[in-house]
């Protein structure tokens, strides 16, 4: 397993774990999961495949903290629902498509 992926592994399960268990919003956590997406999306934008563990936590992010958002009331729930769609943003520039020689246009599924 490359660096990369064992840091975003590491990092979600110190992000998701507390927050599923109801410990509240860690926001050192959130910003290690935050740069830990962002160092995938640099080591991955020239990479035809990811790895798999990668994957697994990828299509995780957002539904499971979308989700805990409901287990946390007023203004929490609102920083946990925050954080799940700035997460979203940074799982999108994980697998985002980059143009090749000579193709214009959006990628398949953006923009519509």
């Amino acid at each position: 397993m490359d660096d990369p992926t064992r840091s975003l592994l590491a990092a979600w399960q110190r992000f998701d774990g507390p927050l599923h268990l109801r410990a509240g919003f860690d926001r050192a956590a959130f910003d290690a999961l935050a740069d830990a997406l962002q160092r995938c999306a640099a080591a991955w934008a020239e990479r035809d495949a990811i790895p798999r563990a990668a994957v697994n936590v990828l299509v995780d992010v957002f539904a499971a903290t979308e989700a805990n958002a409901h287990c946390y009331q007023g203004a929490e729930a609102e920083q946990v629902q925050e954080a799940a769609y700035l997460l979203h943003e940074l799982v999108a520039g994980c697998v985002e498509l980059r143009p090749t020689g000579g193709v214009s246009g959006s990628s398949p599924g953006r923009g519509r």
